[in-house]
Parts: C-alpha cells; sequence; structure tokens
C-alpha cells in the first residue's frame, strides 16, 4: 500500500502543475480532495516554479485564491531565480492577483530576487500603474529601495513610462508630503533628468522640469562631470535635441560657465564704455552674428570630403551628359536642300553645306538654327565641368582641407560649378520652350529665379572672400612683425646685437 502511494505522487504532482496551467479549479478540489497534503508537498520537487507561480503568471485569480486559501505559505515561495509570485504577478500586471498575495503577506513587497529587484521594480519597468500603487501603500518604504543604484523613478524614465512615473510621483508626495527620492543620483551620478535628456524623452523632460526641485537640479554633473545641458549638447542633433534645448532654456538651465559670467556681470559691471567704441562693437557684434551662420567644427570639411567629392562627382556626369544630349537632339540625316542648302552627295556621310557651314549627321541641331544660344549653353556647361572636377580632384588628392586657402578655393570652385550648371539649365531652357511660351516663362520665372540665385551668389562669395581677406590680412601682419622682430634681434646694453 506505501509503495502503490509513492507511484501515485508524480503522477499527481503532474496532474497539479497541468491543472495550474489550464487554472483548473475543479481538478484542483479533486486532488486535494484524494490527497489533502499534496500542496504541502511542493516544496520536495524537482521543479524550478511552484503551481502558484505558474497561475499569477498566466492570471488565473480563481484558481490561485484556491491555492491561496488551501496553503498560504506557497505565497511566500520562491522560484529558480528567488522570485515570489508577488514578483511575478507584478511584472504582469494582475492586479486582482497582486491584491490577493498582499491581503496574506504584504512583506513580501520587500523580497529580493537574483536581479536584487523587489515587485515594485518589476511593476515600474512594465509600466504597471495599478500594481505600482498597490505594492506603495501596502509598503511605502519599497520606493527607497534600490534596482542596482537606479531608484523606481529611473526605471520608469529609463523604459518609457511617463504615466507610471507620474503614479510615482503623486504617491510619494502623498506618503511622505514631498520628493525625496526624485533628484535621486543613481551609480553613474545620473539623475532622472540627465537620464530623460540622454535618451531624449521630451515628454518626460518637460513634466520633469515642471517641478521647482527638479530645475534646481539641473547644474548637478555625473560622475563624468557633465550638467543636464552638457549631455544635450553632446547628443547628435536633430529636432528632439532642439526642443530639448528650448525647454532647458525656458527653465533657466544653462551651461555653468554662462551662469558664472552672468552672476559676474551682477557682482561686477563695467563702467560705461563710450560712444565710438559702442559703435565699434556693435558692428563687431554684428559681424560675427553673420560669422556664426557659416561657423563649423574644425573638422567639418574632413568629415564632409566624401560628400563633397560625391557632389562634384555628379554634377560633372550631369554636365558631361548635358553636352552628349544636348537640348533638340542631333541631326540624323542630311538637312534637307533648299536655295541656300548645297548637298555633297561626294560625302559617305551625306553632310550639308549651309552658309558656309557643313552640318553632318551626329552634331547638334541646336547648333545650325540656334547658334547664339547653343555657344552660351556649350560654354557654360564646360565651365560647370571643369570646375567640378578640379573640385573633385582637389578632395581626392589628400590635400587637407584645414587650411583658409583650400577652404576658399573649395568654396568658390562650388559656387562656379553650380552658377555654370543653373546658367546651362536656363540656356537649355530658352532653346527648347516655344515662342508662345517665351513671354510667360522669362518675366514670371526665369527673372525672379535668376535673380534671387545671383543675390544668394553674391552674398556667399562676398562673405567668404571678404572673410579670407581677413585672414590673409592677419596672416601677413603677423609674418612682418615676426620677420621685423627677427631682423632686429636681441642687443645687449651697449646696442649691439648678442650672437
Amino acid at each position: 500500500m506505501m509503495s502503490s502511494s509513492h507511484q501515485e505522487a508524480p503522477h499527481e504532482m503532474r496532474v497539479l502543475y497541468e491543472a495550474s496551467y489550464r487554472g483548473s479549479v475543479s481538478t484542483l478540489n479533486d486532488l486535494i480532495h484524494q490527497n489533502p497534503l499534496i500542496l504541502y508537498k511542493i516544496s520536495k520537487t524537482t521543479s524550478f516554479e511552484t503551481p502558484l507561480h505558474i497561475s499569477t503568471s498566466l492570471g488565473h485569480l480563481d484558481f490561485t485564491k484556491a491555492l491561496l486559501t488551501n496553503n498560504p505559505k506557497l505565497a511566500l515561495e520562491l522560484d529558480a531565480s528567488r522570485s515570489t509570485p508577488l514578483h511575478v504577478a507584478s511584472a504582469e500586471g494582475h492586479i486582482e492577483i497582486v491584491v490577493e498575495l498582499l491581503k496574506l503577506y504584504n512583506q513580501v513587497c520587500l523580497f529580493i530576487d537574483d536581479e536584487g529587484r523587489i515587485p515594485l521594480h518589476y511593476a515600474a519597468m512594465r509600466g504597471r500603474i495599478e500594481v505600482a500603487r498597490e505594492l506603495t501603500k501596502a509598503k511605502p518604504e519599497s520606493l527607497s529601495f534600490l534596482d542596482n543604484g537606479k531608484t523606481v523613478f529611473h526605471l520608469c524614465v529609463r523604459y518609457n513610462h511617463l504615466e507610471t512615473l507620474k503614479a510615482f510621483v503623486e504617491l510619494e508626495i502623498e506618503i511622505t508630503g514631498q520628493l525625496l527620492n526624485f533628484t535621486t543620483s543613481d551609480d553613474d551620478g545620473n539623475t532622472i533628468l540627465h537620464l530623460a535628456i540622454l535618451l531624449k524623452q521630451v515628454e518626460s523632460i518637460r513634466y520633469l522640469l515642471s517641478f521647482s526641485e527638479m530645475r534646481e537640479a539641473g547644474s548637478m554633473k555625473n560622475h563624468m562631470g557633465f550638467t543636464a545641458h552638457e549631455i544635450m549638447e553632446r547628443s547628435p542633433k536633430d529636432f528632439k535635441i532642439l526642443e530639448i534645448q528650448l525647454m532647458l532654456m525656458n527653465a533657466g538651465i544653462t551651461k555653468t560657465d554662462q551662469k558664472q559670467g552672468r552672476d559676474d556681470i551682477l557682482h561686477h559691471p563695467h563702467p560705461p564704455a563710450v560712444p565710438s567704441s559702442r559703435k565699434r562693437n556693435c558692428c563687431i557684434r554684428i559681424f560675427k552674428c553673420i560669422g556664426n551662420w557659416f561657423k563649423h567644427k574644425d573638422n567639418w570639411l574632413e568629415e564632409m570630403r566624401g560628400n563633397l567629392s560625391l557632389v562634384a562627382t555628379v554634377i560633372s556626369t550631369i554636365s558631361f551628359q548635358a553636352i552628349i544630349s544636348p537640348p533638340g537632339g542631333f541631326i540624323q540625316q542630311g538637312l534637307s536642300s533648299n536655295s541656300d542648302t548645297t548637298s555633297t552627295n561626294n560625302n559617305p556621310l551625306n553632310c550639308s553645306i549651309i552658309d558656309n557651314d557643313q552640318y553632318c549627321p551626329g552634331e547638334a541641331i541646336s547648333s545650325y538654327n540656334l547658334r547664339p544660344q547653343f555657344v552660351r549653353y556649350l560654354k557654360c556647361n564646360t565651365v560647370s565641368f571643369v570646375s567640378s572636377l578640379s573640385v573633385a580632384l582637389l578632395l581626392v588628392s589628400g590635400v587637407s582641407v584645414k587650411n583658409k586657402p583650400v577652404i576658399w578655393l573649395l568654396s568658390m570652385g562650388m559656387c562656379v560649378s553650380l552658377t555654370s550648371l543653373a546658367l546651362a539649365y536656363f540656356f537649355a531652357v530658352d532653346m527648347i520652350i516655344p515662342t508662345h511660351l517665351e513671354d510667360e516663362f522669362l518675366y514670371n520665372l526665369f527673372g525672379p529665379s535668376f535673380l534671387a540665385w545671383i543675390a544668394l551668389l553674391l552674398f556667399i562669395t562676398v562673405f567668404i572672400t571678404l572673410r579670407f581677406f581677413i585672414w590673409l590680412v592677419k596672416t601677413c601682419v603677423r609674418t612682418i612683425r615676426r620677420f621685423i622682430s627677427f631682423s632686429r634681434g636681441p642687443r645687449n646694453q651697449n646696442g649691439c646685437c648678442c650672437i
């Protein structure tokens, strides 16, 4: 009889686990009726988890209640990762099961699994708002528990659960009357504002900056020495970063050195400057403001070398294609003879002579009936082709593009190439446009477009040339001063040069 009982025990446990997967309460009741101690033998099995872990994971509320009614201590059992059923229910968001488990043992809220997390951490990571409220109310001190140095606020931001973050803020204010853990830093020294900016969570940042405590903590530095504003500056620039920058400015969070500069001005005001110097400073500021439009990092051209080479190659390809495929196409056969046309029958190409000029198949038709426009079109395409190839050659030659003369040559080369390409387009349109559309095109489209292009080109060319000229004059002045200082040499007290 005892042997038969031992043989039936593994079968009963298998049926129990199958019932926990299905949530079959009737099967559970039958098993308990046959063996009232079956739920007390679970700890002796080799399974990695208990039937309560399975039922809470799958959300079988009635089955869970039945298990807890017959053996309440199952709520304290741990699985292979040292997680309680409350850990599982909190992660899955089964609020009714969480309530039932808390009725029996609310101290389970503070149990830590192998990952160092309590059930509240999983609720924060998965965005289970209602579960988070129940767990916090059961054990308010769980708000101060850290997950590898991160508070529940950090977890909400890390996993982008803004509504859960708002719920935690409301709970902490309701319980403690203040935000004790709101501005706490993690093991890397990052506050939740640092983390939100790093992850570019615009809505979370807008919410965080609505609290004065967070605005005051905006100048805090993490362990790498970066403030929230400095993290924003080092992030790749996109529309989100621009929006974050505007929010930080509106909240009064700027660079540390800018704040220090404003404080110095407030505590040590400068004496008023004379009117002449004020005008000069105003002009300098205007010039610098315009200069900032064209200001780039020192390695900008080095990074853009490949892109500029590609653009120059594309322009040269377009110019080459425009020449071998001119507007109007090519002469396919000899021109038809008329009063001033002579056909040279002895010529195997069947060329024609018109006004003492010979025209053969394969030549551009535009060169016959629109010679002035075709010549201008040819000149512009040639200039665009040569200038674009020159820019490409300069870029691929390995010459450093960090010095001012090379930058000026590249800028002027691209201006010439693009302008020639634009003029070639306008001349091509002039050759192929019908006569009845010429006035509408010239006055309504060509004129304004051409004037806008010339204005932009002049502005860029003048500014680039002026900046290069200023650099050239400064370089010459420094060289002359250095030469004069070297030629004079150091002198002793008798006025003689020291050798």
